[in-house]
């Protein structure tokens, strides 16, 4: 080891508040989720906080291997949360995309080149190229916040607020001492600034009309109707990933692995809309053409967050497989093999799905200290949907 070489503790410590500090990206992105307006930024913000998990993982997997069986505690836990839970506080969407990815992703990138430069080339070998690639990986992230802010937060005024929010951030993370600064007392927010999390109501960009109302579902006779009925749903499906990110930012005291299933679920539920986008673009439509359902996202943010993961897991997505298995019979059958496959790689996701909130459901109600059984909270999400699912086939197949 040369002089500059910091001991292995020091490293572990490193790679702890690294992969932390993924999580909790993960974490905010999800949270503010709903709060995005923009519908390309949104769809970029689930695919960037299932990379962020994946990178967890993947120095977890690291951590363990140095024995490290539970590397969520280090001595800055609580710093890297408040950290994080400030940074919540951002006003505008661009004020949060430019402080996240300008100011904290930046001093990420910086924390993982100090690590690739001063660990030790042969006995720590095996965790360069995971902080390789997890720098490589944030420096994408940040070159798209920079493209969106360019294109996205043009005003002036908007520059004014998202440079200075980045500028917080910068103080911020400096000051906490998180990736090898000098600690100081942190930065208080701006005037007026507090947390916006739980988002209340979910955000759609000026090019969308938004209704509270769900459609109806066409006769099956009518094959285009109905092809394009299942697949403008699909594209609704962006509420169930809002739903899942704000799940994701207020459920406290899980295992790891939850927020690691729950936010593939966000992500899977980003892929079926976009899913949904490119088969109605492939039927000669674009999105814009139809308003978009919000309703039910407003709706189910009025239960706890267990209920919410109860309300999609045991009962919205469970009884869907009835419709979805019943339209790619159909679409076999009529020889429209497009439209069969991307409704069977959804089954095969909802499968999952439904797997794991077997599996979560009963944890959430042990973290929350929860006196009723599964089955008196199941009853209860279902009798939720039943009376305020905006959805009509949705609220149909409750009732079965």
């Amino acid at each position: 080891m040369n002089a500059t070489t910091p001991d292995s503790k020091k490293m572990i410590e490193r790679l702890q508040v690294l992969q932390a500090a993924e999580t909790w990206c993960a974490r905010l992105l999800a949270g503010w989720l709903p709060g995005i307006a923009n519908w390309e930024a949104k769809h970029e913000a689930g695919l960037q906080l299932w990379q962020n998990l994946q990178t967890a993982r993947d120095l977890r997997g690291r951590l363990w291997e140095l024995r490290v069986p539970r590397p969520d505690r280090f001595e800055q836990s609580n710093m890297l949360e408040t950290v994080i839970r400030r940074l919540a506080s951002a006003q505008h969407d661009f004020e949060f995309i430019a402080g996240l990815h300008l100011g904290f992703k930046r001093a990420l990138v910086r924390a993982y080149r100090d690590y690739e430069q001063h660990t030790h080339a042969t006995w720590d070998a095996p965790s360069i190229p995971v902080v390789r690639a997890a720098r490589v990986q944030a420096e994408a992230q940040i070159a798209w916040a920079e493209k969106f802010l360019q294109q996205e937060a043009q005003a002036p005024e908007q520059q004014r607020l998202a440079t200075r929010w980045r500028e917080f951030t910068e103080e911020l993370v400096c000051a906490s001492g998180l990736f090898g600064t000098t600690a100081a007392p942190l930065p208080e927010l701006p005037p007026a600034y507090a947390c916006l999390l739980p988002i209340a109501n979910a955000r759609r960009d000026a090019r969308f009309k938004t209704q509270l109302q769900g459609f109806e579902r066409p006769s099956t006779t009518d094959v285009e109707a109905h092809t394009q009925w299942q697949f403008l749903n699909y594209t609704m499906e962006m509420q169930a990933a809002e739903t899942l990110g704000s799940v994701l930012w207020e459920t406290e005291g899980m295992e790891w692995e939850f927020y690691f299933d729950a936010g593939r679920h966000c992500y899977d539920e980003c892929r079926h809309c976009k899913m949904g986008e490119e088969r109605l673009n492939e039927l000669g439509h674009r999105l814009h053409e139809f308003p978009q359902f919000i309703g039910n996202y407003a709706w189910r943010q009025l239960y706890d967050p267990m209920r919410r993961y109860g309300m999609l897991t045991w009962i919205i997505e469970q009884d869907a497989f009835a419709l979805k298995h019943e339209t790619y019979k159909d679409y076999v059958a009529r020889g429209d093999a497009r439209s069969a496959e991307a409704v069977l790689y959804d089954i095969i996701d909802e499968t999952l799905h439904v797997r794991w909130g077997t599996k979560w459901l009963p944890e959430l109600l042990k973290a929350r200290g929860e006196a009723k059984t599964v089955d008196e909270v199941v009853a209860e999400c279902r009798q939720a949907v039943v009376e305020n699912s905006l959805a009509p086939a949705q609220r149909a197949y409750a009732r079965k």
